[in-house]
């Protein structure tokens, strides 16, 4: 696997089939659509976006991450009408977080003086055709997705910002442990983070 902020999400490995390409142009429409709703602007979140603290360097990091952070939105839109249950609810709910997710790192990009990177057109997502590989993906994109936030975090130079990417590496966590419970494997299978469990 490449280094997560090389903006490489998945793994080559022997399992992957041929490539799937979806979650085009239409899934760029509909999350920006979806978060049209999404909550107002206070004041202390308008201060939080337009530091000036926030340096280039801190931009290119939120950049790279967020490109990532694409390519978790067309994991999920992709996976989950291959999904059900528990399965298929937990998945919507983790798209509508890595949708705000997206908006908080474009809108801090922004509020910076920074251009976040839009989304691709297409996606390299393996060619899952049954629930356990879609989960397995989702596995796949969520650990390579903490493991992004690990390498970031002591890149980012204000400490709120710093926070702001703790607090979406814990959500990540979070949907790893469901994934991994809704799979029948253990939701914490190690003592410590490390994506690679």
């Amino acid at each position: 696997m490449v280094d997560p902020l090389g903006v490489e999400l998945l793994p080559d490995c022997p399992t992957r089939r041929a490539l799937l390409r979806t979650a085009g142009a239409g899934l760029a429409a509909g999350s920006s659509s979806l978060l049209a709703g999404c909550g107002g602007g206070s004041k202390a979140k308008k201060k939080l976006v337009s530091d000036p603290a926030v340096r280039q360097g801190d931009i290119a990091v939120l950049n790279k991450v967020l490109a990532l952070e694409h390519t978790a939105i067309a994991a999920y839109t992709a996976g989950i009408p291959l999904l059900s249950g528990h399965a298929r609810a937990a998945a919507a709910e983790f798209l509508g977080h890595e949708l705000a997710h997206a908006e908080k790192l474009a809108a801090t990009i922004r509020g910076a003086g920074g251009k976040p990177r839009p989304p691709q057109a297409n996606y390299a997502l393996g060619n899952p055709s049954d629930e356990a590989q879609v989960l397995r993906l989702l596995n796949v994109t969520e650990s390579s997705l903490v493991n992004a936030y690990l390498i970031a975090i002591p890149k980012l130079a204000p400490g709120w910002l710093r926070a702001v990417a703790a607090g979406i590496l814990a959500n990540e966590g979070q949907h790893i442990s469901v994934l991994q419970a809704v799979q029948g494997h253990p939701p914490a299978p190690a003592a410590f983070v490390t994506a690679v469990e």
